[in-house]
């Protein structure tokens, strides 16, 4: 795998093309930290914070800044500044903004705690309760979650780094009283982001009443760093802030629907993919109001990192409107904002009105994961690929397209 990080720094002398392949490196001020995958000639560098130092109204999770790829700025910013809770019928203290500030131990390798590192031989990546959590009405609790722990393992807060050979992979915990949630990230060498949440249950607590948990990434955009990036539906772009949901067939040819970032003057960009999970729970399915889209493209106002600075617990509904109004988003800089949400399920009721067989066994406990994809195109992909990228990477290319 070395011999493609090596062909990928050779590839505009080969071809003359005068793309910056590692041109530019973040700079990271404490409390960040600085990633490097791989350690030598670098495909992916990025600043990280855990969730305890991130930004926005009680925290954001895991927060990646600066991300490069092949030394051309993608991200200002990656996390995840708005998560709910919310409960069917309004029972369980009705619906709740829960706090991503945090952090709850993981139980990994110790080579990978907070730096990068790879898997022992015949270790595990690392675990968190939404991966010991397949149980329906189990609770394991916190780490290292009623399991031994084994040698060279041990519980650790923080950002677990692992290099999986392919593509590195960044995973994080978070605690808001009953609930634990995962937050991870993948970088591939083909420039595939790929993000996942996972909705746990720490204790049980109200695992009889269905409810429904949504979270938010934010993805603060400016592909090469220039600030005159597009953001398009179905390759339409689109001149001001708007919202939109998901749909299976929405899209060219009766694909996905898709939105696109790309750089106005490069062609460089990214497509967001939507997940098979994340279809799984469209906009309201509780019925109740309170998280209306799934999608939305805005300006990136300094500060701005949710819906509302003013981060009250018990303020049910994701107010898009406050995000969401107007501002022109042609040749800026966007923050695009997407929903993926789990539904906990208690026995007999769901979906509504149901009895007996016609209802959903209780999956409660089950931890539930979603989240999707983001595939880069333009110049930057054509290069790779044309200069023997599928070559060195059997079967990199239809990854791109999945």
């Amino acid at each position: 795998m070395r011999s493609v990080y090596a062909f990928l720094l050779l590839i505009p002398v080969l071809v003359g093309f005068p793309v910056p392949v590692l041109a530019a490196s973040p700079t990271c001020v404490a409390p960040e930290v600085k990633l490097s995958w791989p350690a030598v000639d670098p495909i992916w560098e990025m600043c990280w914070l855990g969730p305890n130092q991130s930004v926005g109204p009680r925290g954001s999770g895991m927060e990646l800044r600066n991300v490069h790829w092949n030394g051309q700025l993608v991200l200002r910013r990656a996390h995840a500044p708005m998560l709910f809770a919310e409960y069917k019928g309004g029972a369980g203290g009705d619906c709740y903004r829960d706090w991503k500030d945090a952090r709850t131990p993981i139980l990994a390798a110790a080579g990978v705690q907070n730096q990068l590192g790879v898997i022992p031989p015949g270790g595990e990546p690392a675990k968190t309760s939404c991966d010991r959590s397949l149980d329906a009405t189990a609770s394991y609790g916190v780490c290292p979650y009623a399991l031994p722990t084994p040698p060279g393992y041990s519980c650790a807060n923080g950002v677990m780094i692992e290099d999986m050979g392919s593509h590195v992979l960044l995973t994080t915990q978070y605690i808001a009283d009953w609930y634990m949630y995962s937050s991870r990230i993948e970088f591939h060498a083909d420039g595939r982001i790929a993000p996942t949440f996972g909705f746990g249950n720490r204790n049980g607590t109200f695992n009889h009443v269905t409810h429904w948990h949504h979270n938010y990434w934010r993805f603060e955009f400016d592909i090469d760093g220039l600030g005159d990036n597009v953001v398009s539906t179905n390759g339409v772009d689109q001149a001001t802030e708007f919202s939109d949901v998901r749909d299976a067939s929405g899209g060219p040819g009766g694909g996905p629907k898709t939105w696109e970032v790309r750089n106005a003057t490069s062609g460089n960009g990214f497509r967001l993919i939507p997940g098979t999970n994340d279809y799984l729970v469209p906009a309201n399915q509780s019925g109740r109001g309170f998280h209306m889209t799934d999608f939305m493209a805005t300006r990136a106002n300094a500060g701005e990192y949710g819906d509302t600075p003013d981060y009250n617990l018990f303020d049910c509904s994701m107010h898009a409107g406050n995000l969401v109004n107007g501002q022109s988003i042609a040749n800026t800089n966007p923050a695009l904002y997407y929903r993926v949400a789990v539904r906990d399920t208690t026995a007999n009721d769901w979906p509504p009105g149901c009895s007996g067989a016609g209802c959903q066994a209780q999956d409660s406990m089950v931890c539930k994961s979603a989240g999707p994809v983001w595939v880069p195109f333009g110049p930057w992909v054509d290069l790779i690929f044309a200069n023997g990228f599928d070559a060195l990477v059997p079967g990199a290319r239809p990854h791109l397209f999945r």
